[in-house]
């Protein structure tokens, strides 16, 4: 780019942030009116999201102009210190521990070393990385508190779960992203779609899938046996990220007294949560035996009676078998298409299109990708922003490489999701954009 191009656009992007952040103060000013009982989603309004995207890539692009490559290329190369910065203290339970002193003054780092166990001056590098990153604040000397982000564990365990689930198998992702490199730049591997032959196998000479090593792993081997017992709440933070967002940016109140299945559902935490907001509904909840075990108290819990009120079934099902609910309204799976390659995914939608009536849906809520060009199936983001604002959509590419060394799996664009749809006999009625970090690709009958 030349400089007098660099000159417009930058002036281009803080136009672009000026106008965005006067739409953010607007909606803060008018959440600042709103009584303190004022109950509300933690979806944020359209205009907000919107603006929210915009900043977001704008202040990606200006730094990208700004910065110096070399600087950027390594901040990019040593991004993994962080997440396991981050690890150490929801493990530690650093948030619940500074939640105690909130509002007051901070928690010293000697008392945090007290109450964590780990060395001071260990602990002090590793929270003032954290600060960097805007998760945790020092506000006087060796004093720290919690910011907006640390708060989201604070008292959290399905969170904190989410977290240490990452944690706990990091050292087995970034083995098989080491060897991403090497499975692609082999021959007889970069042209495999099996999930048996990615960069997973070549770093652990394994002929499983995680799934499989979870599953059946040794129980003495504790990266699987904390993945293991992590998962079924990990979703439940996960979903938490997701759920809200899902629920009110697609129309469920337009299904009546609908059957919706939950293909894969683990403990079936999203259709708790509409469950709650749709009374008439009915749910079946499906995934393997470990998951629909954990599934029974956390539904006691949150819905007392559910099962004998035949609110939902809990039913062990394995989704590349024949599907046992019959002309369901709704057939739904969060986060099962991206772990699977081309191949497996048309085998999964098949069996759900056998089982499907003539008014049945199937819902893919998923990272779906945007690509830098755009999509006629997505809202393009105001110029001078790429397509697909830029950075907002550069956590789901870096996903999307997690899922190639993990699976040979992918996060899609809506065009690769109407691909393996009409391969299985099916077609992209819709992608549902919703306010958060997946979309809603809505799939009908041919």
């Amino acid at each position: 780019m030349s400089p007098s191009n660099r000159v417009q656009t930058l002036r281009a992007l803080v136009q672009l942030l000026v106008g965005a952040s006067e739409q953010v103060i607007q909606e803060w000013e008018t959440e600042d009116q709103l009584p303190a009982d004022h109950s509300a989603t933690n979806v944020p309004s359209p205009e907000l999201f919107e603006s929210q995207r915009i900043i977001h890539g704008a202040c990606g692009m200006c730094m990208e102009l700004v910065e110096d490559p070399r600087v950027r290329l390594l901040e990019i190369s040593i991004s993994y210190a962080m997440t396991q910065a981050l690890d150490t203290t929801v493990r530690a339970g650093v948030p619940d521990i500074l939640a105690e002193a909130e509002p007051f003054d901070g928690i010293s780092v000697a008392e945090l070393s007290r109450r964590t166990g780990i060395d001071e001056q260990k602990l002090v590098r590793v929270m003032r990385v954290l600060c960097s990153g805007g998760v945790y604040e020092e506000i006087k000397p060796l004093r720290f508190t919690n910011t907006r982000y640390s708060r989201v564990f604070v008292d959290n365990p399905p969170a904190q779960a989410y977290q240490c689930l990452y944690g706990s198998t990091f050292k087995l992702i970034v083995e098989a992203t080491e060897h991403l490199p090497a499975a692609l730049l082999d021959p007889k591997m970069t042209n495999s779609t099996s999930p048996l032959e990615c960069a997973f196998q070549r770093a652990h000479g394994e002929n499983k899938t995680l799934w499989s090593c979870i599953e059946t792993g040794d129980e003495l081997d504790p990266v699987m046996h904390n993945a293991r017992e992590m998962f079924p709440l990990a979703m439940i933070g996960q979903g938490q990220m997701a759920s809200s967002a899902l629920i009110v940016d697609y129309p469920w109140g337009s299904l009546g007294a609908a059957t919706v299945v939950d293909v894969g559902g683990g403990v079936g935490s999203m259709c708790l949560d509409l469950a709650k907001r749709f009374p008439d509904m009915r749910f079946v909840v499906e995934d393997l035996p470990v998951s629909i075990e954990k599934a029974r108290p956390v539904w006691d819990a949150g819905i007392p009676g559910a099962s004998e009120k035949e609110r939902v079934q809990l039913v062990i099902h394995n989704f590349f078998e024949k599907q046992p609910i019959k002309g369901a309204a709704v057939y739904f799976l969060r986060c099962i298409m991206h772990d699977w390659p081309d191949d497996e995914c048309v085998a999964i939608l098949s069996k759900l299109r056998e089982a499907m009536g003539p008014d049945s849906r199937i819902l893919l809520a998923e990272m779906i990708v945007h690509p830098p060009l755009g999509s006629r199936h997505l809202k393009a983001a105001p110029t001078p922003l790429p397509a697909n604002y830029g950075r907002v959509d550069a956590v789901k590419g870096m996903h999307d490489m997690v899922m190639l060394s993990m699976f040979n799996g992918s996060e899609r664009t809506p065009d690769q999701f109407d691909s393996i749809a009409h391969r299985a006999g099916l077609k992209l009625e819709k992608v549902w954009e919703c306010r958060g970090p997946l979309g809603i690709a809505e799939l009908r009958q041919l």
